[in-house]
C-alpha cells in the first residue's frame, strides 16, 4: 500500500500517530513499537480484522480497515476526518440546539449499529467522534486492544491507555475499576495477570453519555479520574452539569445513560425508541438519517459541488 507519512498527528507512549497521503485519500497511521517481541500481537490484529469485517455495514461507524505487523513494529489504519466532535464544539459556525440532538442521535445510533453485531468499542469520548462538514457523525478508534478493566488504585494503566488527549477526562464505565489485588500484580496489556472479562454494551453507553453531558456543556467535562472514582463511591454527583442542560428530554436521557449501575442503563436500541418523536424529532427516523448518508456513501461518489447543490 503505497503511502508517505506527511503530518504528525502527535505521539503517547502507547501510539505514534500520523497523518499519511494514499493514492485514494488521506489515512490516519497508529504505530505501536515492539519493544517485546512475545507480544501475542496477532490476537489483536485478528480482532481488528474482525471488527472491520463485522461493521462492514455500519454507516455510523468507521473501524480500522488494516492491520499490518512487521518485526519491530504494528500498524493499525482508518481513514482520515478532519475533525474530531472536540474540536468541532469550538469551531464556528457553533453548533445550534437542533445540530447538538441530531450528532447524539447518531452517536447512539452508531452504539446500535456496533452492538448488534457483537462489538463494543471500549473508548468512547469527544476525540474519537468524527464531525464531518456536513454533520456526519463516525465512531471511530475501536479500542479492542485496551484493557476491558483498569486498577482503580494506580492511575499510571488509565494515563497510558486512556488519556491519549492528555486532558485528564476520564469516561470510562465505573465497573471497569477494579482494585489491583483482584486484576492481578500486573495489570498493563497482554499480561497473563490481568483480570480477564469482555466489554459490554452498557460500558460504551455510559462513555456516550458522559461524551454528550460535555457536548452539551460546551466543552466542559463531567469527570476527570478523580472525580469519577469518586462518582463510583458516591462521593461525587456530576448534577451541575446536568443542570446545565436546558433540554429537559437530553437532561433525563443522559442522567438516564451515566447511572453507576450497569444493569440499569438502557441500549442503545432502546433509547433511540423511546426517545422518537419525543426527544428526537421524528423525521431524524424518517428522513434525516437516510438522506444525509447519501453524502457519505453515495454511488457514485457525490463532488463537494453536488453536495452543496443538494
Amino acid at each position: 500500500m503505497p503511502c508517505c507519512v506527511c503530518f504528525s498527528l502527535g505521539s503517547t507512549r502507547f501510539f505514534k500517530v500520523a497523518r499519511a497521503k494514499f493514492e485514494d485519500g488521506l489515512l490516519v497511521v497508529k504505530v505501536f513499537a515492539i519493544h517485546d517481541p512475545s507480544l501475542p500481537l496477532t490476537t489483536y490484529e485478528k480482532q481488528i480484522e474482525d471488527i472491520r469485517s463485522r461493521l462492514a455495514s455500519a454507516v455510523n461507524c468507521l473501524p480500522f480497515k488494516a492491520a499490518i505487523l512487521l518485526d519491530k513494529a504494528g500498524f493499525i489504519i482508518r481513514e482520515y476526518v478532519k475533525s474530531s466532535l472536540y474540536d468541532r464544539i469550538s469551531t464556528r459556525p457553533f453548533l445550534t440546539p437542533m445540530q447538538k440532538k441530531f450528532i447524539s442521535f447518531q452517536l447512539l445510533y452508531a452504539l446500535h449499529q456496533c452492538h448488534k453485531v457483537g462489538v463494543c468499542h471500549g473508548d468512547v469520548k469527544l476525540e474519537n467522534v468524527m464531525v464531518t462538514s456536513w454533520n456526519w457523525v463516525l465512531l471511530t478508534d475501536f479500542a479492542s486492544f485496551k484493557p476491558s478493566f483498569i486498577p482503580e488504585d494506580n492511575p499510571a494503566d488509565y494515563s497510558y491507555f486512556f488519556d491519549t488527549s492528555r486532558r485528564r477526562t476520564c469516561y470510562i464505565a465505573p465497573e471497569r475499576f477494579h482494585s489491583s489485588a483482584r486484576l492481578g500484580t500486573d495489570s498493563v496489556l497482554f499480561e497473563e495477570g490481568t483480570m480477564k472479562g469482555d466489554l459490554t454494551p452498557s460500558m460504551d453507553i455510559f462513555s456516550a453519555g458522559c461524551a454528550l453531558i460535555e457536548l452539551y456543556n460546551e466543552g466542559q467535562p463531567p469527570f476527570d479520574l478523580s472525580q469519577l472514582l469518586s462518582y463510583r463511591v458516591g462521593y461525587y454527583s456530576p448534577k451541575k452539569y446536568l443542570d446545565n442542560i436546558e433540554d429537559d428530554g437530553i437532561r433525563d436521557l443522559l442522567a438516564h445513560m451515566i447511572q453507576k449501575d450497569p444493569e440499569k442503563r438502557s441500549s442503545a436500541e432502546v433509547y433511540l425508541d423511546e426517545a422518537r418523536g419525543k426527544i428526537f424529532p421524528e423525521f431524524f427516523y424518517s428522513f434525516l438519517q437516510s438522506y444525509m448518508l447519501m453524502f457519505s456513501v453515495g454511488q457514485p461518489t457525490l463532488t463537494s459541488d453536488e453536495k452543496i447543490l443538494r
